[in-house]
């Protein structure tokens, strides 16, 4: 039967025993094949000679005794050697790690290391070049992917010179490799939660063995990423793919960094669709366009302002962006180094867009300071360069600088005054507030009066400006303009309220309450279904639950509408 495929030889093998009177029955039976998922050949068991590590033999000599693999493999985690984030993953460790047995590390594949192993008729020998003489054949089997990839962290930093002479043995190549020397072990190693035992553990096994030190000190497993139906990317299934060959070109490498970055934590999986590469993208594109502002502001520090130089805050919105910038920096830092990268982008995505771009840009269009603007852009950009290399370098260059972004240090930190900073947060109040005011009531510009307030008396352009008002005036006091009825702004200290007269304000606040109204309506409606006994046992449990979830919101909707209600009824004067 030699040389027969085996759909070829089976009928064969069958007519032989039936011959020779060795076949005992012949009957169907219905079973399952193992189908290739890729070519959906037809699998075939079969017994072959394999080459396995033997990982419960004493062979490392490991802080002064002599252990297993398995054992070293154990101990480097609870000795703290290597730490893996999130720590819950080192009782998924152990589990490998306490059922380990030999590994197989041959493989009968065409690509891969060849097995180094010489055969002289019942001669074996193990080395990379067979001995002298005629006769040697190698083995014909390639050694695990797996295997081969353990040997990353040290094999790579090999001196690739030295590695030409087979004299030297792996201790004297080690010993004069000064990569390996300088680079070894890594600091951190990052990748996916579904290989923490295919590869971080052999890893361990084979950089311990050979090089008697741990391979990394920390072991950072990142979530799979799946599609928005929550299903597995897999290069079988093209319709699970976000190919980054037509997402790039379309919204940009940093979008999509960006969009793998945000909502991420250690360990867990996360949904990726374009959606959340286009949310992403706006960010960068407002980044683009704050830069762009800034350039167009003039004195540009590579024209003679140097970083940090010339730089004197001046106004309480200056004051406060610098120390939002010192407040957002060192968190940032902090949540990098705890690697809460999610955690340090979403830090980094509300200082850039709600307090630099929303708040100090509008500010400066009413006090510039291009000292401070100029500053700030650049820090912000080295805040952002780990997450968004392109597009922060482009503008770095864009603002004349002839070093590259990444060999910058870390942001400038400007010293602020606080209290000026705490100014700021008061005007903000107010300004916010105007607005909501405005927007909801639905009048144009109408007029903020104030009693003596020096806060806004030295602000009131920018209150104006920002707060869409058509004019900022002080009245005195005592005066009979008090008793004018408007609606008074209760978010701030300052005894301030929007000139909008009583009718219109009475008719904001009755939309209010029927709005309030129809929302309680519609909350007892999902309360009603949810109490019929017959509705929870026999609907289905997604239908169920999808009630549950939208009785929820609509109690969220109403102690919102509530609280503006409450807010709007103490602000009528």
């Amino acid at each position: 039967f030699a040389g027969l495929k085996i759909e070829e030889a089976r009928p064969k093998i069958v007519h032989k025993l039936r011959q020779k009177g060795l076949l005992v029955k012949e009957e169907e039976y219905a079973h399952n094949m193992a189908l290739n998922s890729r070519g959906k050949g037809v699998i075939e068991p079969q017994i072959k000679l394999q080459w396995f590590i033997d990982v419960n033999r004493p062979a490392v000599d490991w802080k002064g005794q002599r252990r297993s693999l398995r054992e070293v493999m154990r101990a480097v985690i609870e000795d703290g050697d290597i730490k893996i984030v999130p720590k819950h993953f080192e009782k998924v460790y152990y589990h490998w790690i306490d059922n380990l047995r030999d590994w197989c590390i041959s493989r009968q594949i065409w690509w891969g290391h060849r097995v180094p192993v010489w055969y002289k008729d019942k001669e074996v020998y193990v080395g990379v070049r067979p001995p002298a003489g005629q006769g040697w054949q190698q083995d014909p089997d390639t050694l695990d992917t797996w295997f081969s990839s353990a040997l990353w962290t040290w094999s790579t930093l090999i001196d690739q010179d030295l590695a030409k002479d087979y004299s030297l043995s792996l201790e004297d190549l080690l010993a004069k490799s000064v990569d390996y020397k300088t680079y070894h072990p890594t600091d951190v190693m990052e990748t996916g939660w579904d290989i923490l035992f295919f590869w971080v553990a052999r890893m361990v096994l084979a950089t311990t063995y050979a090089t008697g030190q741990v391979p990394f000190k920390t072991v950072y497993l990142h979530g799979l990423v799946r599609t928005e139906a929550g299903k597995k990317m897999s290069k079988s299934d093209p319709d699970t793919i976000v190919d980054p060959m037509e997402v790039i070109p379309q919204y940009g490498t940093d979008a999509l960094r960006l969009a793998l970055v945000a909502g991420t934590t250690a360990g867990n999986d996360q949904r990726l669709g374009k959606s959340k590469i286009v949310a992403n993208r706006n960010f960068a594109n407002k980044l683009w366009n704050v830069a762009r502002y800034v350039q167009d502001s003039g004195n540009n520090p590579s024209t003679g302002l140097g970083a940090g130089s010339g730089v004197e805050p001046k106004s309480p919105s200056d004051h406060w962006i610098l120390n939002k910038l010192s407040i957002s920096a060192t968190a940032i830092d902090k949540a990098l180094a705890n690697f809460h990268f999610s955690e340090a982008y979403e830090l980094l995505y509300h200082f850039v867009w709600d307090d630099f771009a929303d708040w100090y840009v509008e500010a400066s269009k009413v006090e510039l300071n291009a000292g401070v603007l100029h500053q700030v852009l650049e820090s912000t950009l080295k805040l952002t360069h780990p997450f968004a290399p392109f597009i922060t370098e482009t503008i770095w260059q864009n603002l004349g600088k002839k070093s590259l972004l990444a060999a910058e240090l870390g942001p400038e930190i400007i010293k602020a005054d606080r209290a000026q900073a705490r100014q700021f947060e008061e005007l903000k109040k107010i300004i916010a507030e105007a607005r909501q005011i405005v927007t909801n009531v639905g009048v144009r510009k109408p007029t903020l009066l104030y009693e003596s307030s020096e806060l806004i008396e030295q602000n009131k352009q920018l209150v104006k400006q920002l707060g869409r008002l058509g004019e900022v005036e002080r009245v005195g006091r005592p005066s009979t303009t008090l008793r004018v009825k408007g609606i008074r702004l209760t978010g701030t200290k300052a005894a301030a309220w929007l000139d909008i007269d009583h009718k219109t304000a009475k008719s904001y606040l009755d939309k209010l309450k029927s709005q309030a109204a129809a929302q309680q309506s519609q909350i007892r409606t999902f309360e009603n279904r949810l109490a019929n006994k017959a509705y929870v046992a026999r609907a289905p449990k997604k239908l169920v639950e999808e009630t549950r979830a939208q009785l929820a919101e609509e109690k969220s909707k109403l102690e919102t509408m509530n609280s503006e209600l409450k807010t709007f009824e103490k602000s009528l004067r």
